[in-house]
């Protein structure tokens, strides 16, 4: 039976609901929500367990309440900080400018912990980096529990007079089951397309929220220093606003991992600074959240470029920086400036990222601007890029010019996949040539032409599998100092179980070419690659992920070519709803050159092994106060002792939305040959407060 869902509407109240966890007769004058249908794991059929939700406004504020029953089971309570639910979970999704494109997403756990982000693509693509100003309390009792939401008009962006869509999500982590009202298929999953209109938004408010955002942070390392700094955030209308940011908080409170990397190419760090992390999904295009070939989007804005480490340990200071957003009428557009000093070999410089995007005929077509100026050179990049979603069809695609004090070349990225319940196919091709320089502000990894393609099957609810598939297909790759193609082929299969395992196997074989010289004499050899994974269940007390990969290629750490091994096993652990703890397990090895078959089980052979322990303890009072244990050890076999390890506890304090006390101690060792060396010791009390009106 198809049941067609018209709308829904928020009713108009006067005295709104006092957000405590426990409904009130407010919530009763208005028709409950109900009807939620499995994507996960019987598509199609209705809910295990009943969810009733009830929508109100005040024309300030969306209030939104869930009433979750559990059929006599407890809900799963995890309690844990912000941006980490875990455990029974109710979700909101809306589409403030009626374009099906781009959403707000507001997750709430049973205990109380919040997440929020970005959908972008029309739903193939979330970005967590989002923190907006929201309120959220629950309850719960041996069957059931309860969640009120209130969403300020003032927090989010909208266009006057459009129809506003929503959706709502259910988790039920003990089935592994995922239940939306307005029903979503397994594949392609999730889409913006999916929402009902949501009436009855007529807000009173103009404008967002005018957010003075102060930092300041006191540090000891051998003395006392004190440094602070501003953000600003304005927004004269719903739609446009800009950020302003002086001597911005950066300071990190985590450090990078350790990594042992065996390719050419730099490791890509993921940006941890508040002000770059607000609005980096208007610069960042996404693949889709389904099944992925290749290496992905070009990143033409790499923001761990700006206010970078030069020298080993000089950081350079950033001055000023200056963001803008609007967002109309099928348009949207993005703008950032940031000036920073000198420092070391960095000579002072701007940094510049202009982003225009226009919805065209069922597509988004857009163009960016970045570069960096500085005395004496340049670094400027011109991107035009496209995305198509619609069903199970995704497309993507990027050209893009880079010039580098006169030295310019073109970069191209194209990708295609569908998705269905039946059928999965994909293709991608890329092409960077070796005069496209934007490592002053972009990320390059490997420049070349590269190309692939996928064609597999899926199976649904097939023997005790809830899905289980397999794709083959053909691959590619000529990097811009080779003359010849490497070529090969490629397999993948996978298993979903009906208690929520996951495991993978992929495999792939071909011909080879390398270059390691100066003479430009090419070499030929057998590429080969295993890996496989395996997960558990995750809803459960205790669980793990597993991974091993091996091959046969040229080890750039090493500098020959021969086999290597990564692998690794993360166990995560819930002893109790406020306790959680996970030690990361990663293993990278490699085997001394010519060595082959039944050798390569003699430890002889072993050229070298790094093996990374990472610890982690999280205890909250509640989902606002955090005490997290972190550690790191990394033991080198060659040495036959730990090089380095981290101790870096951390206590957190979210006293109101958006604001945060941090007390922070680091310490860091590493091992220069003969004696262990203090690389980075102190403590940090940090403070930022975020005052709105």
């Amino acid at each position: 039976m198809i049941i067609l869902i018209l709308s829904i509407v928020a009713t108009q109240v006067s005295n709104p609901p006092v957000l405590d966890g426990h409904l009130e007769d407010v919530w009763f004058k208005v028709q409950p929500i109900t009807g939620f249908v499995q994507t996960e794991p019987d598509e199609g059929k209705p809910a295990t367990e009943k969810t009733y939700v009830y929508v109100l406004t005040d024309g300030k504020n969306l209030f939104i309440a869930f009433d979750c029953r559990t059929n006599g089971r407890k809900p799963r309570v995890h309690i844990r900080g912000w941006d980490s639910c875990s455990g029974d979970e109710v979700s909101v999704y809306l589409d403030t400018f009626g374009d099906k494109r781009t959403a707000y997403f507001f997750n709430v756990s049973a205990a109380g912990t919040q997440e929020d982000g970005i959908i972008t693509r029309g739903g193939a693509a979330f970005d967590d980096s989002w923190d907006g100003v929201w309120f959220a309390r629950t309850s719960y009792s041996d069957t059931g529990f309860v969640v009120e939401i209130k969403i300020p008009f003032q927090s989010i962006r909208y266009a006057e007079n459009a129809e506003w869509n929503i959706q709502f999500r259910r988790l039920i982590p003990d089935r592994g089951e995922t239940d939306y009202f307005s029903p979503v298929k397994r594949f392609p999953g999730f889409r913006i397309s999916t929402f009902v209109p949501l009436e009855g938004i007529k807000p009173r408010v103009k404008g967002r929220f005018l957010e003075i955002y102060p930092v300041g942070m006191l540090r000891y390392s051998e003395e006392f220093t004190f440094d602070g700094g501003i953000d600003i955030s304005y927004n004269p209308t719903s739609a446009f606003g800009f950020n302003l940011t002086m001597n911005p908080d950066f300071a990190q409170i985590e450090a990078d991992p350790y990594v042992v990397n065996l390719t050419r190419y730099a490791v890509y760090l993921d940006e941890k600074r508040p002000f770059f992390l607000e609005g980096q999904e208007l610069f960042t295009l996404k693949s889709s959240n389904n099944l992925n070939i290749g290496p992905g989007p070009l990143k033409i804005l790499y923001t761990r470029n700006i206010g970078k480490i030069v020298d080993d340990s000089t950081v350079v200071p950033i001055r000023v920086g200056v963001k803008g957003i609007f967002k109309i009428k099928g348009s949207e557009g993005a703008f950032m400036f940031v000036n920073t000093g000198r420092a070391g070999t960095e000579p002072q410089s701007n940094f510049y990222a202009l982003r225009l995007s226009k919805n065209i005929w069922g597509t988004t077509q857009g163009l960016t601007y970045t570069g960096k100026e500085y005395h004496g050179g340049r670094t400027r990049v011109i991107t035009l890029d496209g995305s198509y979603v619609a069903g199970a069809n995704d497309i993507l695609y990027q050209i893009s010019y880079g010039d580098s004090c006169g030295i310019g070349g073109l970069a191209e990225h194209f990708n295609f996949q569908r998705v269905t319940n039946d059928v999965v196919a994909g293709f991608y091709f890329r092409n960077i040539e070796d005069d496209y320089k934007i490592g002053e502000v972009g990320y390059i990894g490997q420049k070349g032409i590269s190309t692939g393609a996928l064609v597999g099957k899926f199976f649904v609810n097939k023997g005790p599998f809830r899905v289980w598939g397999f794709a083959v297909g053909p691959g590619a790759v000529k990097e811009v100092y080779l003359e010849n193609f490497t070529k090969a082929g490629w397999g993948f299969l996978f298993f979903n179980t009906k208690n929520n395992w996951n495991f993978s196997l992929n495999a792939s074989l071909g011909e080879a070419w390398e270059d390691t010289s100066s003479t430009g004499a090419e070499f030929k050899y057998t590429c080969k690659a295993f890996g496989m994974n395996l997960n558990s269940d995750w809803s459960k007390p205790v669980a793990f992920s597993s991974w091993l990969n091996f091959s046969y290629g040229f080890n750039w750490y090493a500098w020959h070519s021969g086999y290597m091994a990564n692998g690794g096993v993360y166990i995560g652990i819930k002893p109790v709803p406020s306790v959680g703890i996970a030690i990361n397990n990663k293993v990278d090895a490699w085997w001394s050159e010519n060595t082959y078959g039944v050798s390569l089980l003699d430890k002889d052979n072993i050229e070298d092994i790094y093996y990374r322990i990472s610890p982690d303890v999280t205890i909250h009072k509640t989902t606002k106060l955090e005490f997290t244990l972190r550690g790191e050890g990394v033991w080198e076999m060659d040495s036959g002792r730990f090089i380095q390890y981290i101790v870096n506890p951390l206590i957190s304090y979210n006293f109101r939305p958006k604001s945060w006390v941090y007390l922070v101690y680091m310490l860091q060792k590493d091992y220069d040959g003969s004696t262990y060396q203090t690389t980075d010791q102190g403590a940090v009390f940090k403070v930022r407060y975020l005052l709105y009106f």
